[in-house]
């Protein structure tokens, strides 16, 4: 039997460097699907990472929020939790 994950946040882990432009893509389609999905949400950045463009999304369920950091050469972005 497949047990059903109770937070998506118990799934995602951080990520330091997106390899490639297109990997980043793939993962930025990853989280727009769990936006529509209504699993996580939109929040305004409040402190931006070192200038880099970001995005801010909540956890609907644990209310843990994640930033998703635009790569921006030399700088490969990053998908971790705010702290």
């Amino acid at each position: 039997m497949v047990s059903k994950i109770n937070c998506i946040c118990n799934v995602l882990k951080e990520i330091n460097v997106f390899f490639s432009i297109s990997e980043f893509e793939r993962f930025q389609k990853y989280v727009e699907g769990l936006v529509n999905d209504g699993i996580l949400i939109e929040i305004p950045v409040k402190k931006p990472y070192a200038g880099f463009p970001e995005q801010w999304y909540k956890c609907k369920s644990c209310s843990q929020v994640w930033r998703l950091v635009y790569p921006d050469f030399p700088f490969k972005g990053k998908w971790s939790i705010v702290k």
